[in-house]
């Protein structure tokens, strides 16, 4: 007469799911993992723990290595050295310029050729020679170029309107119009030459050719206007209004 033992339901320890164990490791004991695979989930589990035991709240409390925050850490990284992703993304890229450092032959830190402050060198800079790399960010970076744009671009009435000459003329010219724009009554502080299209007329500080302006007037006193009225040209701009001149027309 064959046996043929009662089927037992039960639930797996590690997945939860229900086997018949009747037919898993007959008569060798209770039956608790579904599977080998089950079973050996929880022998790793076992050995890890056994290696690796759990660390106390005490023992989780740490000091972030990049800002000196403390910070809770849990189970899964009981030794882990920062407190968030953007300590350790700092962490992982100052490791990598030290290594490019030492990699590529070139000093670690250099000095900012704009603000002074000491940086870090990256290996992108590294690799392409970093004796080159003079600033720390690229803020110091476009100062300086556009320092150097300036330098190399200076306009050539700059050391006239640097003069004391004109600065004394230009404070008579401001005290004289009471600070106010000569035409829109707004607060001014720009002085215009009238007349300024040769050379001698640029270095004529004489009062008569000065007016004092708002910033806006002055920008608008520049813009000329060319069109044509009845078959002809007509030149018309704010510039001509302090002239008495309301429009140029050219026959």
């Amino acid at each position: 007469m064959n046996y043929e033992p009662e089927s037992k339901l039960v639930k797996c320890v590690v997945c939860d799911a229900e086997f018949d164990a009747s037919t898993r490791n007959f008569g060798k004991g209770r039956q608790i993992y579904c599977s080998p695979k089950c079973r050996q989930k929880a022998d790793n589990r076992r050995h890890r723990l056994r290696r690796n035991p759990p660390k106390s709240e005490t023992e989780l409390k740490r000091i972030c290595v990049i800002c000196g925050i403390g910070f809770q850490t849990d189970a899964a990284h009981p030794n882990a050295l920062t407190c968030s992703v953007k300590c350790s993304e700092a962490r992982m890229n100052a490791q990598r310029r030290r290594e490019a450092a030492e990699r590529y032959d070139v000093k670690p830190e250099m000095e900012c050729a704009d603000c002074g402050k000491r940086f870090s060198v990256s290996k992108f800079a590294a690799k392409s020679g970093v004796r080159m790399q003079k600033f720390c960010s690229q803020a110091c970076a476009g100062r300086a170029a556009q320092r150097a744009y300036y330098q190399r671009n200076k306009r050539p009435y700059s050391k006239r309107l640097g003069a004391k000459a004109w600065r004394e003329a230009k404070a008579k010219a401001v005290e004289r119009d009471g600070g106010k724009c000569q035409l829109c009554s707004a607060d001014g502080k720009h002085v215009h030459h009238i007349f300024h299209r040769t050379e001698a007329e640029m270095h004529d500080h004489s009062l008569e050719n000065l007016v004092t302006l708002c910033g806006s007037c002055h920008t608008k006193i520049h813009d000329i206007k060319i069109g044509r009225v009845d078959g002809e040209v007509v030149i018309s701009g704010v510039a001509f209004g302090l002239v008495g001149i309301k429009s140029v027309r050219v026959i």
